[in-house]
């Protein structure tokens, strides 16, 4: 399944859901809507975290 705005990591078979700004897990699994998604720090203004990007 591909995603454009969503960020769905999987590995060994398992899907995670990753906030968009910082890359916190939000859920689990693989069908999710396709839009950006935020965790509740992020929605609020007082996130700290830095996304990291596996490459």
């Amino acid at each position: 399944m591909d995603y454009e705005y969503a960020i769905v990591k999987v590995e060994e078979g398992i899907g995670t859901l990753l906030c968009n700004r910082c890359g916190i897990v939000i859920a689990q699994g693989i069908k999710h809507e396709d839009r950006e998604h935020y965790c509740t720090m992020c929605m609020s203004g007082n996130c700290k975290a830095k996304f990291k990007k596996d490459k």
